[in-house]
């Protein structure tokens, strides 16, 4: 029997068609592939040409260290790791005893000096009373000897004229120079009463001042005795304590930490290469990588005056040796314009990413001055 040759070789028309058909379904949902790709990458690489971010970044917070002012055993501790004090809250107690019995020994110095300026004062009233006197004595000697004067006059004429004798002249010249003497007895008494008086009031001026002194005495010992009671200076988290009951503490010892967790921003490091387009004013959004769900609000504050490596403990020395290129990183300081959340703490160190809205608006009259 005689077969066709071609019902077995030659493809039929439908056959050659397979192929062409599942190549252009395949071109289709590549195309498709790529336009699905295109519209859900579009958004993000505009996102990206118009943002700039960086994962060098971290939460800063404002940090009061609360150090001891006077030196003394730690009697009390009011406070414990991570708990939030106010402002002026008992912190710890350190021994007052020595200071109260500084603070009684100058007091009664104090009180001392004043009754010895009370002394002085009525010193002073009293050789006042005695250069009134002086001066009413020498006032009498005075008229005595005008007095005097006279009569030895009229009595010197008369004897010239042989009116009376020569004694009597001689007794009225006597009397004239024992009034004259007494008249220089008496200004030598208000010159003496005089001179108390100016020495008295100059030591009642010394003793004001001893009194001054002695008062800066009493303010002083009321301080050290005030600074046994180590008081919180600002609100905040306490932290880093290194106090206990029982330990002796110097002038100036650490003794904790509080972090002002409402007054907290961010500090991003951003390269050399991404800062021309960042300004103060313009948005930020910041993510934190403790809370991946979590995003904040932000504007740029400020840009440093100086790379990180500028205001380091051993700055480049780029004048001397061989020379590699490093690339930069300047601090960008980033306020947080989002209202707290309990939730979410904000704690100094950690880590976030900030994105910087290239198009928001800006402030070029803050910015860092560019050549």
């Amino acid at each position: 029997m005689e077969t066709n040759s071609s019902d077995h070789d030659t493809p039929s028309s439908h056959d050659r068609r397979r192929p062409r058909y599942s190549r252009s379904r395949i071109r289709l949902l590549i195309l498709l592939v790529l336009v699905v790709a295109g519209a859900a990458l579009s958004p993000e690489f505009l996102y990206l040409l118009n943002h700039e971010s960086t994962d060098d970044a971290y939460l800063a917070a404002t940090i009061v260290p609360v150090s001891a002012e006077v030196k003394g055993r730690v009697v009390g501790v009011a406070i414990a790791d991570n708990r939030q004090v106010a402002a002026g809250d008992l912190l710890l107690t350190i021994d007052p005893r020595d200071y109260r019995l500084a603070l009684q020994s100058r007091q009664q110095a104090l009180v001392t000096r004043k009754a010895e300026l009370e002394k002085e004062k009525a010193a002073i009233d009293e050789a006042r009373q005695q250069v009134a006197a002086a001066r009413a004595t020498l006032a009498e000697a005075k008229v005595r000897e005008e007095f005097a004067a006279r009569d030895k006059n009229r009595y010197q004429a008369m004897s010239e004229s042989g009116a009376v004798s020569g004694r009597q002249y001689d007794d009225a010249k006597t009397k004239w120079q024992l009034a004259e003497a007494a008249r220089r007895t008496a200004e030598s008494q208000v010159a003496t009463a005089e001179a108390a008086v100016q020495t008295l009031a100059a030591e009642k001026t010394a003793q004001e001042s001893r009194i001054g002194v002695a008062t800066e005495a009493v303010r002083s010992a009321e301080l050290d005795l005030a600074r046994t009671e180590v008081r919180a200076p600002r609100a905040g988290l306490v932290t880093k304590r290194n106090v206990d009951v029982g330990k002796y503490v110097g002038v100036g010892q650490p003794l904790l930490a509080l972090v002002d967790t409402n007054d907290v921003w961010v500090v991003a490091n951003f390269k050399e290469s991404q800062i021309d387009h960042i300004h103060p004013g313009q948005k930020v959004e910041i993510k934190i990588d403790a809370y991946p769900d979590y995003k904040l609000r932000g504007h740029v504050d400020s840009l440093q005056a100086g790379t990180g490596a500028a205001f380091s403990l051993l700055p480049p020395e780029n004048a001397t040796g061989n020379f590699v290129k490093v690339v930069q990183r300047l601090p960008v300081k980033i306020v947080i314009d989002s209202a707290p959340d309990p939730a979410h703490p904000l704690l100094p160190g950690l880590s976030v990413v900030p994105s910087v809205d290239l198009k928001s608006p800006s402030r070029p009259a803050d910015t860092v001055n560019r050549p």
